[in-house]
């Protein structure tokens, strides 16, 4: 009896410790000041849309104050998930930052994949005739940005390879994030502006092909100088809850949990198209988190930010402060980003 009251004692003393180490370590918030910060020169956004099914696009312009004139972020999603929904934290950030966000939504119903890029095509050209006509915010086209994610992003090297060709302006600056081609064909790109500045984001947590793939569009686009792009690899971090999974998903930046509804409601489609590796155990995307912040919205502030400072690239790789991703809540770091001029 005596061993069991002394043990009952030697217990409840540990169970506060216990309890303490167990609180669970919470990932990092927005940063308020610099690059991918929250300290924003607009309130809020406002847009309109065009078109139908695959010719169907929408736009996003910055308001509270409205500008007279913007620079262009053209964003091209992923398979599957042509809805903003998707991307509205980065919508949001951008147009809050001061740019004119255009979301075509090349995947539409009966959309087949070879006719992606021409759908983006026009989408791009109709939304500059009426951009104009509507004598709203207009498009500065010496500031034209690309981002793409997934299929978006091997469609984002193809429509910056053909910006020329096809009479679009020449994008100044690409963000290519964790690119998964699958049926689609990476054109020859040569064709992208030398002037051009490039960023190439994969994931540690990415499928070994579609990380293949984003090394061959960075060396593919051989035109650009070496000082002018840079490639990131994010690493995953699973010390707290919920773990940072750097994979195709996480590049999504929903503000409303519907990207469940999306797998229950085409199920079969969703299977069909990520086959890959690791990417059955992650069916759904998480909110707004650190992928978000630190590896896409203060990498594309930064290189809009070399842009006007007509700057290198490799700032990247000599500045500490834009390769850190936050600290866990009980302060320790995230693991950082590998950056390289020679993936």
């Amino acid at each position: 009896m005596r061993f069991f009251t002394v043990a009952l004692v030697f217990l409840l003393t540990l169970l506060p410790q216990a309890n303490a180490a167990g609180e669970l370590r919470r990932g990092p918030v927005q940063p308020a000041e610099g690059p991918g910060g929250t300290q924003y020169r607009h309130e809020s956004m406002t847009s309109w849309e065009r078109g139908i099914n695959h010719e169907r696009y929408q736009v996003f312009e910055p308001a509270g104050p409205t500008l007279e004139k913007a620079g262009l972020v053209i964003l091209l999603h992923d398979w599957l998930t042509e809805d903003p929904e998707y991307y509205m934290g980065l919508i949001r950030h951008l147009c809050r930052s001061g740019k004119i966000v255009l979301f075509p939504r090349f995947q539409g119903t009966g959309a087949m994949d070879e006719d992606y890029h021409s759908n983006i095509v026009r989408s791009i050209k109709d939304f500059l005739l009426q951009a104009f006509s509507r004598k709203g915010v207009q498009v500065d086209n010496t500031r034209v940005a690309l981002i793409g994610h997934g299929a978006g992003a091997v469609l984002a090297a193809n429509v910056a390879a053909s910006a020329d060709y096809f009479g679009l302006p020449a994008p100044t600056s690409l963000l290519i994030i964790t690119p998964h081609q699958r049926s689609l064909k990476l054109l020859d790109l040569t064709g992208i502006s030398r002037k051009a500045k490039m960023v190439v984001i994969s994931g540690d947590r990415t499928d070994p092909v579609n990380d293949q793939l984003a090394r061959q569009i960075y060396y593919a686009a051989n035109r650009v100088k070496s000082d002018n792009k840079i490639f990131i690899t994010v690493l995953s971090d699973f010390y707290g809850q919920p773990p940072l999974v750097a994979d195709e998903l996480a590049p999504l930046s929903p503000e409303r949990p519907i990207y469940e509804r999306l797998v229950v409601r085409r199920r079969h489609e969703f299977v069909n198209t990520f086959r890959e590796r690791r990417v059955a155990g992650t069916l759904r995307t998480q909110h707004i988190d650190a992928f978000d912040w630190f590896a896409i919205f203060r990498v594309f502030d930064a290189l809009e930010n070399a842009l006007t400072g007509q700057i290198s690239l490799n700032t990247f790789k000599d500045t500490p402060e834009l390769r850190f991703m936050g600290y866990w809540s009980d302060g320790k770091k995230l693991k950082g980003l590998l950056v390289t001029d020679r993936p």
